[in-house]
């Protein structure tokens, strides 16, 4: 046992996530308010472990450093971006949407690893354990999704990585709507059905 309160932080950390599950598959079509438990869940998180913008990555100067450090990364991956998205990407509409996906997705990576990955880290002394643990706690997340439950689990290890070396949630964010937009361009429509997850997954478009 390393210290109390990271006995606390998770089990507050699963409640977080047992919850969010609960929104997404039980509550979320009749009870929309109950997304409030979660987000108290995680401000009371956030207070036991005195976050602060810098400890949950939030600071443009740990982005323009995470341009350096992960610079092979940005590089490979904005070049396939740009080739597969080439007939879709300069469009009004389409860049409208990628800035509020981009929105999206910086809350999703403050959740992410301020929530799960911070956590876990802090119990397990192997990093690459804790990513993997952290990866399949983000994948279940994403069920039935059989595009996004591969998709994350890989993500969610690789950018647990990356965040321990460059606390850039910024960052991660923008790597991940360029992963996430080529993922979606590379597969069909009915196994990724818009990237629904939870029992939208099932509707009827």
């Amino acid at each position: 046992m390393r210290y109390p309160s990271t006995v606390s932080d998770l089990l507050l950390s699963i409640l977080i996530v047992i919850t969010t599950e609960a929104y997404i598959w039980l509550l979320a079509t009749q009870a929309r308010w109950t997304v409030v438990i979660p987000v108290a869940l995680v401000g009371l998180l956030w207070r036991r472990q005195s976050q602060t913008p810098a400890s949950l990555g939030l600071r443009f100067s740990s982005f323009v450093l995470s341009l350096r450090q992960w610079y092979v990364l940005w590089i490979l991956s904005t070049a396939l971006f740009l080739f597969l998205g080439r007939h879709v990407i300069f469009n009004t509409s389409i860049l409208l949407r990628g800035c509020l996906y981009f929105i999206w997705c910086t809350l999703q990576q403050l959740l992410y690893q301020s929530v799960i990955w911070a956590v876990v880290r802090k119990r397990l002394a192997s990093r690459w354990t804790a990513a993997l643990v952290s990866g399949l706690v983000f994948a279940s997340l994403h069920i039935p999704n059989p595009v996004l439950i591969p998709g994350t689990l890989l993500w969610g290890v690789f950018s647990s990585l990356l965040f321990e070396n460059c606390r850039s949630v910024i960052g991660l964010a923008l790597l991940q709507v360029m992963l996430s937009s080529m993922l979606m361009w590379v597969t069909p429509y009915h196994l990724h059905r818009g990237f629904r997850t939870g029992p939208s997954y099932y509707r009827v478009p």
